[in-house]
């Protein structure tokens, strides 16, 4: 007479002596490691998807698309497009806005031989300060301000007129944003750009210089909040 096995690897007594207990079988214990590793990875991937991004900290990426106008902008607004990423608190945060202009310098009355292509592209690093709670949960207005690059091109080596600047200069403006869902929303943002060094350039007969850039820029974009 024997006792029946309830346990793996454990040795009971019989008359016969002591003799190890069967194990489970080998395919029900792999099914039973298996399952709740499966169940894990599900839940903690949908505890991902839809756990809603906390009001007080996030990571956010901003592409956007606006004008560029005023100040050294030739010939009225010209398109502006670009991107912003950065992490922000309740209250406090930090970007990167990357943004460029096409044609900044292009006016609808000049000969084509002055200078062919232009632009303005600049790369601000930026501090923001936000009021939450001013226009309830779904309007978040906000203050930026920070200084980077502001690289202008102006003709090429061919053109009558020629630019080529890489300069400190600073951008502050604000804006507001508004929340769609958790993780989606829309921004609306103007600032003002200017550089803090002049602006040089030449021609076959003068140069130029001694000017600051300037300009203004209005944009609206998408919000996606991580």
């Amino acid at each position: 007479m024997g006792v029946r096995p309830l346990i793996g690897n454990v040795r009971v007594r019989t008359r016969e002596g002591l003799h190890p207990l069967s194990p489970e079988p080998e395919s029900f214990a792999g099914q039973e490691s298996e399952m709740p590793l499966r169940t894990f990875v599900m839940i903690g991937a949908l505890c991902v998807v839809l756990t809603p991004a906390r009001a007080g900290a996030e990571w956010f990426l901003t592409p956007f698309v606006g004008a560029a106008f005023g100040g050294g902008v030739a010939d009225g607004p010209k398109v502006d497009y670009g991107g912003a990423a950065g992490w922000m608190g309740r209250v406090v945060g930090f970007e990167v806005d990357v943004s460029h202009r096409p044609d900044f310098f292009a006016a609808d009355d000049a000969p084509d031989f002055l200078f062919g292509e232009s632009s303005v592209t600049s790369i601000m690093f930026n501090g923001l300060v936000a009021a939450p709670g001013v226009f309830g949960k779904r309007l978040r207005p906000y203050a930026a301000g920070g200084v980077g690059l502001v690289r202008s091109r102006i003709g090429g080596d061919e053109d009558f007129i020629r630019g080529d600047n890489d300069n400190f200069g600073f951008n502050v403006g604000g804006g507001v944003l508004g929340h769609l869902t958790d993780r989606i929303g829309v921004r609306g943002d103007i600032r003002f750009f200017r550089d803090l060094q002049d602006l040089e350039g030449e021609s076959e007969f003068f140069n130029l210089g001694n000017e600051k850039l300037d300009f203004w820029r209005a944009t609206l974009g998408v919000t996606f909040r991580f």
